[in-house]
């Protein structure tokens, strides 16, 4: 496991601490709020539970009545080394006292969890035997029988051998009375339970099992936040990058775009100059232009039918005139200083001609003062 890994794990574990009836001792844990509290063996009671008849979902719920039943107090809270065919052996305390003692030497955690020590003490079950360790605090006895603890029992001190001899009676060891007290073995406390199936059953603790998966619940939640913050540093970025492309495009359309508004604006200051110069052009009046066509028309054979000028600068003439020459009408119009770009045509049906010409303005006019 990587470093950084193990330093996530310790913070998301939860702290341990041997809870002794003269002291606390912390043992190796994490640096979360929650609080694992291994209640002393000495502060503890030991009784066997019988539910072998019971489904497992309902063992718990066995193992609080008989605990409840053997205890000499209202708030017992226990753990159990269950085996396999539904006995198991259970060490249970007052919950109020263990409070009591955490609240006098000033314990505070966010949330608690009690296991009893007998459950991380010790070796593995053997199949027959007689262990005698020395705790923390006190000295423990077990009597194991066919891989199955049957006896349990607590000294403050190594017992007597009168002690001694009785507890085996009790366990129903055949040489009890000339058995001598052996030596205590050093027992610490392991951090997995000793129990075949790895995990202790608690009653009346809504933590109850959840130690040995807290590192585990504390590194995937830690993995997850780094994922989470990972994907909206991500969207941050990427938001960044969108806004920074935006302001680029923004600025490369800047000059084009600059060009275009100043040609336009070139443009109409220019049609605005001609439009001045074009309403200060003096133009021909009406009766000027129509004098000058009765003169360009030859001889009086003809007929003024329709006169429209739908611009100052163009004119257009309806004549009934039989036996029209185009040519020389042309002609004779294009030779007049008022009119330009002259042209015809004959209305054959009809008998008239229409006369087209653009009117020439009268430069003099426009360059006196």
């Amino acid at each position: 496991m990587t470093p950084w890994l193990k330093r996530l794990q310790h913070r998301f574990s939860p702290r341990r601490m041997l809870l002794g009836i003269e002291s606390n001792r912390p043992l190796e844990g994490g640096g979360a709020d929650a609080l694992v509290c291994v209640v002393g063996r000495g502060l503890c009671l030991f009784t066997r539970v019988d539910a072998s008849k019971a489904p497992d979902k309902e063992r718990r719920n066995v193992a609080a009545l008989a605990v409840r039943r053997a205890a000499p107090f209202s708030d017992p809270e226990f753990g159990v080394a269950w085996e396999a065919d539904g006995h198991g052996a259970a060490w249970y305390w007052s919950r109020s006292r263990v409070l009591e003692l955490l609240a006098e030497r000033g314990v505070q955690a966010r949330r608690t969890e009690f296991v009893p020590e007998a459950l991380y003490t010790g070796s593995t079950a053997v199949d027959d035997g007689i262990e005698l360790l020395e705790l923390n605090e006190g000295i423990e006895a077990r009597v194991w029988r066919e891989a199955r603890l049957v006896a349990d029992r607590w000294w403050p001190a190594l017992p007597a051998a009168a002690d001694w001899q009785a507890f085996l009676r009790s366990a129903g060891m055949a040489d009890a009375a000339s058995a001598a007290v052996p030596s205590a073995l050093p027992a610490a406390v392991a951090r997995q339970p000793w129990s075949r199936r790895g995990k202790s059953r608690m009653a009346l603790s809504g933590l109850s099992g959840l130690e040995r998966h807290l590192p585990r619940l504390g590194l995937g939640l830690g993995l997850l936040a780094v994922l989470v913050a990972s994907a909206q540093l991500g969207s941050i970025l990427r938001s960044r990058i969108d806004i920074w492309q935006a302001r680029q495009a923004a600025e490369a359309l800047d000059e084009p775009l600059k060009r275009i508004l100043a040609a336009r604006e070139t443009s109409d200051r220019d049609l605005a100059a001609i439009s001045q110069v074009l309403a200060l052009h003096p133009g021909r009046g009406a009766v000027v232009l129509l004098a000058e066509a009765r003169r360009l028309l030859p001889g009086r054979d003809w007929q003024i039918r329709q006169w429209n000028q739908p611009t100052p600068e163009r004119i257009e003439v309806t004549l009934v005139m039989p036996d029209a020459d185009p040519q020389k009408l042309v002609a004779s119009w294009e030779g007049s200083p008022m009119f330009a770009d002259v042209t015809t045509e004959l209305l054959t049906r009809s008998g008239e001609v229409v006369i087209r010409a653009n009117v020439v303005a009268d430069t003099a006019t426009a360059a006196s003062p």
